[in-house]
């Protein structure tokens, strides 16, 4: 198997370091500001070698931590094995990038998979732990924005809330994804009074910097949020 850290030392970027620790908030170990590109190809390798070896090391930097998401979300595994790794992984997500990474390459293996990711989805959105639930938001942004499930998405992140900046971020950004593909029904939740007023001001002002919203689209909800008198997002 190769080397993760020789590898990420190879490709270390101080001056991506000092911007990666600045944008990323929440980072537990030191960052040495490898790319993103150059952490997909060494996960690449590692999945195609022992990366059950590598899942049982403990990670010495940031960069260990996103190729452990990034691992866990892709290696060839069964959905059940998957999900609890991805369990166990949970407790390492610190930051919005590493659950970004492991939502969005979160590898679903049949309707069975779906199925079981989607209880998680329901279990994390009710933990009362902000990263827990920003993983929840995301990973039903990256997989279930679907005719099946969208009543469950909108239901779930109109009741959930907490303080956590990075979670209110997440169901924003899931609910601006949501409004795309599904305009009145998102529209419904947005106003339905049940969604915290900070989520719902900072979802509507994502649809209004949205390329595939229409500006009536775009004006209609700047004055229903205006009407109802949500604070504007820091």
């Amino acid at each position: 198997m190769i080397d993760p850290m020789a590898e990420i030392l190879g490709s270390a970027d101080p001056k991506r370091a000092e911007f990666q620790r600045r944008t990323v908030p929440g980072m537990a170990l030191e960052c040495h500001g490898a790319p993103m590109p150059a952490l997909r190809r060494i996960a690449g390798e590692i999945c195609r070698g022992d990366w059950r070896a590598f899942l049982s090391s403990e990670p010495r930097c940031e960069e260990e931590v996103v190729l452990r998401a990034l691992v866990i979300a892709g290696a060839d595994m069964g959905s059940g094995e998957r999900l609890r790794r991805t369990e166990a992984f949970l407790p390492e997500v610190t930051d919005w990038a590493v659950c970004d990474t492991l939502c969005g390459g979160w590898r679903i293996d049949g309707a069975e998979g779906r199925d079981a990711l989607w209880r998680m989805c329901e279990s994390l959105i009710g933990s009362g732990d902000g990263f827990r639930m920003r993983v929840a938001a995301v990973m039903m942004l990256c997989h279930f924005l679907d005719d099946a499930h969208i009543d469950g998405v909108l239901s779930m992140l109109s009741e959930a809330g907490h303080p956590e900046y990075y979670f209110r971020m997440g169901s924003a950004w899931a609910l601006s994804s949501a409004y795309v593909r599904y305009p009145e029904k998102t529209e419904a939740a947005l106003f339905s009074g049940r969604l915290d007023p900070w989520i719902r001001n900072k979802a509507v002002q994502k649809i209004r910097e949205s390329y595939r919203v229409s500006g009536a689209d775009k004006e209609r909800l700047r004055e229903r949020n205006r009407l109802m008198r949500a604070p504007r997002p820091s």
